[in-house]
C-alpha cells in the first residue's frame, strides 16, 4: 500500500468530459471529498456510507463511476462472508480542470453542471459550519486575532491586463505550493477553501463593455 501512496498523483488534471461528468453528481462529489480528507487511507464503502449518513447500497454504483474515471482505485480486496469486499483510495491529492476542457465551446453545459454541483456542495458546508458555530470569527475586541479565523473576500473590479495576469499567476503559484502533500503527522487542521478566477470575455475575445 505504501507503494500505491507514493505513486499517487499530486494534482490530477481533468481533461475529458467523462471525468467531468463523474464529478457532476452531489453524492459522488461527497464520496470523493470524504476520501480525499485522508488521501493515503484505504476506505471501505460501508465506512464512507456511515460518514455520509447513507445506506451502503446507494454508494456502490457511484463508487464504480469514480473508479472507472480513475479518480479512485482499489487498494485491496478480501472475502467477507463469501462476498468480496474492496477498499479504495483516491488517486490524487487535488484536482484541476485543464485549459482545453475549459476553453472548448461544446463543454459549456457540462462545465456549468460541474460548477453548480461544486458550488452547491461548498455552500452547504459553509452554511452548516455557520449554523453550528464552527465558522468561528474572532470577536472584534480580541487582543490577538485568530491566525486561523475565517477570511471572506469578494473581488469584482477592473484591472489592467498586466495586473490581472499578475493576480492570476500569483494565485496559481499559491495553489501549486499548498497542493503538495503536507506533513501528515501534524496535518490536523481541516481547511475549507474555494478559489475561482475568471476574466469575462465576449465571444470575440474582447472584454465586455
Amino acid at each position: 500500500m505504501a507503494d500505491d501512496a507514493d505513486a499517487m498523483a499530486v494534482v490530477r488534471e481533468v481533461d475529458d468530459v467523462e471525468t467531468l461528468k463523474a464529478l457532476s453528481d452531489p453524492l459522488r462529489l461527497a464520496i470523493l471529498r470524504t476520501m480525499m480528507s485522508d488521501v493515503r487511507g484505504s476506505h471501505r464503502v460501508k465506512d464512507i456510507a456511515q460518514l455520509l449518513d447513507q445506506p451502503p447500497t446507494r454508494l456502490y454504483r457511484h463508487i464504480k463511476v469514480l473508479e472507472a474515471a480513475g479518480l479512485i482505485k482499489v487498494t485491496q480486496t478480501r472475502m467477507v462472508s463469501g462476498i468480496q469486499e474492496s477498499q479504495y483510495q483516491v488517486a490524487q491529492f487535488a484536482l484541476r480542470l485543464s485549459r482545453d476542457l475549459l476553453a472548448a465551446p461544446g463543454n459549456a453545459g457540462d462545465l456549468a453542471d460541474a460548477f453548480a454541483v461544486a458550488l452547491n456542495d461548498f455552500r452547504d458546508r459553509l452554511v452548516r459550519d455557520i449554523i453550528s458555530g464552527r465558522f468561528q470569527p474572532e470577536p472584534e475586541a480580541a487582543e490577538k486575532p485568530d491566525p486561523l479565523g475565517p477570511m471572506v473576500v469578494a473581488l469584482d473590479r477592473r484591472l489592467t491586463p498586466e495586473r490581472a495576469t499578475e493576480f492570476r499567476s500569483r494565485l496559481s503559484a499559491l495553489m501549486e505550493e499548498f497542493n503538495r502533500p503536507d506533513d501528515e503527522e501534524n496535518a490536523v487542521v481541516p481547511v475549507e477553501f474555494l478559489l475561482m478566477f475568471w476574466a469575462p470575455k465576449e465571444p470575440t475575445g474582447e472584454p465586455p463593455a
